[in-house]
C-alpha cells in the first residue's frame, strides 16, 4: 500500500489483514523503490498524488524494471479525471479505484487480480519467469522495433539423470537455483535491459544489448559451476558422478551437471523460430564439444 496520507495505509491495511492479507505500508515512491529491491509483492495498491516520486512515475519505474514489470498495480486515487485513468492504464496499471471507496469492491478486486495472475498459463507455474508464448512476443517486438538485442539460450547438461536419482522436488530447486543465478547476474551485468524466459524444465532464454550477454553468460556460468555441487550428496560430490540408467535402460555414469549457453546476436534474422534454431544448433555444438569440462558459454559467430 503506497498512500503520503497517514491515515489511509493503516486503514486500509486493517481491513486487509482480517482476510488473511499481510499489507506493508509505504508513504512516498523512493522509498518504494528501495523496498522491491529487495522484495516481490503479490499486488501494490498505488496513490498517484506523492511528493517527490508521484503515482504516474512509479508505476512507469515499476513497469520497465525486468524484476517488477509483472507485479499486478491497482490505481488507488482521488483524481477521478479520465486522463488520469487512460494514462495510467497505458503505462501499465490493472485497475482503477477511485477515492472514497468502498472496501469490499476493492478486497474483490484484489482478490480478482492475484487470482487472475496466478492462473497466468504465460507465466511459469515453477519460477514464474514468463513462458514460451511471452517470450516469443517480446522478441518478435524487438525485431520489429529494430534494436539491437542478443539471444541466450541456456539448458542444463545432465538436469534428467539428476532428477532420476535425485527425485522431481530437489530437481525444481535446482531449476529455481538456476532462475535465480540468471537473473540476478543480468541484474548485475546489464541492468534494466534483459529479459529472462523459462521455456520450460531446464531451458531458459535470456536476452540482454549485444554488448553484455557474453560476460553476463560467461559469469552465470562460473557461478552455476562453483554452487551446483551443493546440491549433490558428499559421496557424489567427491567422484564427480552419479550413476543410474540411461534412455536405453543401461547403467551409466552421469557427471555433475553444466550449462550450455549458447548465444547468437542476429543481425539479418527476422523471425523468432529462425532465431530458436540458429540457437538450438549452436547447443548441439556445444555439447559436443570434445574434452569440455563444466559450464560453457559460446557465441555464433557466422551471422
Amino acid at each position: 500500500m503506497v498512500d503520503d496520507d497517514p491515515n489511509v495505509g493503516p486503514l486500509i491495511s486493517a481491513v486487509l489483514k482480517k482476510y488473511d492479507y499481510t499489507v506493508v505500508t509505504l508513504y512516498d515512491g523512493d522509498e518504494v523503490l528501495r523496498y522491491l529491491a529487495g522484495n516481490k509483492p503479490d499486488l501494490i495498491l498505488l496513490d498517484l498524488r506523492m511528493p517527490g516520486l508521484d503515482g504516474y512515475s512509479l508505476c512507469k519505474s515499476i513497469r520497465v524494471n525486468p524484476d517488477t514489470r509483472d507485479i499486478p498495480i491497482i490505481i488507488l486515487s482521488g483524481v477521478s479525471e479520465t486522463d488520469a485513468k487512460v494514462n495510467t492504464i497505458e503505462l501499465g496499471a490493472d485497475d482503477f479505484v477511485t477515492k472514497p471507496f468502498d472496501v469490499r469492491e476493492l478486497r474483490a478486486r484484489i482478490n480478482r487480480i492475484i487470482m487472475r495472475k496466478s492462473a497466468d498459463t504465460a507465466l511459469n507455474p515453477l519460477t514464474h519467469l514468463p513462458g514460451s508464448p511471452a517470450i516469443e512476443e517480446y522478441i518478435q517486438k524487438r525485431i520489429a522495433a529494430d534494436t539491437p538485442f542478443a539471444f541466450a539460450y541456456i539448458d542444463a547438461d545432465n538436469f534428467k539423470a539428476y532428477n532420476d536419482v535425485y527425485g522431481y522436488a530437489k530437481g525444481d530447486v535446482v531449476i529455481q537455483h538456476i532462475a535465480s543465478i540468471i537473473s540476478e547476474t543480468a541484474k548485475k551485468r546489464a541492468g534494466g535491459d534483459y529479459f529472462l524466459g523459462h521455456v520450460g524444465g531446464d531451458d531458459f532464454v535470456l536476452v540482454t544489448g549485444p554488448e553484455t550477454i557474453e560476460e553476463t553468460g560467461g559469469e552465470a556460468a562460473r557461478e552455476f559451476d562453483r554452487t551446483i555441487t551443493g546440491f549433490y550428496t558428499p559421496e557424489d560430490r567427491e567422484r564427480g558422478f552419479i550413476v543410474t540408467l540411461d534412455r536405453k535402460n543401461k547403467t551409466r555414469t552421469f557427471p555433475i551437471m553444466s550449462l550450455t549457453i549458447a548465444v547468437v546476436i542476429p543481425k539479418a534474422l527476422r523471425h523468432y523460430g529462425e532465431l530458436v534454431k540458429t540457437a538450438a544448433e549452436l547447443k548441439r555444438y556445444a555439447k559436443d564439444l570434445s574434452g569440455r569440462k563444466g559450464s560453457i558459454c559460446v557465441r555464433d559467430r557466422r551471422i
